[in-house]
């Protein structure tokens, strides 16, 4: 494998993990908020802080096709 492509691909998975790693963290503490203070929990504000989430998930899935895709000019 190359060595330029491996280092990309660990750099899109480290970005993807934290990307999905501050979203759960931001959800868990809103709805430990909302537990506390006893009030419902918004749909609507969990959906939307989810969305990091979901994105990080499709990088880290598709991870190697963006490693093949940025490393391209080094392999010439």
């Amino acid at each position: 494998m190359n060595p330029y492509k491996k280092a990309a691909r660990l750099l899109i998975r480290l970005v993807a993990s934290g990307l999905m790693l501050f979203g759960l963290i931001y959800l868990a503490l809103d709805l430990f908020k909302s537990f506390l203070d006893k009030s419902e929990v918004r749909t609507g504000r969990c959906l939307l802080l989810a969305i990091p989430v979901v994105i990080g998930l499709v990088i880290l899935i598709k991870s190697s096709a963006i490693a093949s895709r940025l490393t391209q000019d080094f392999d010439e």
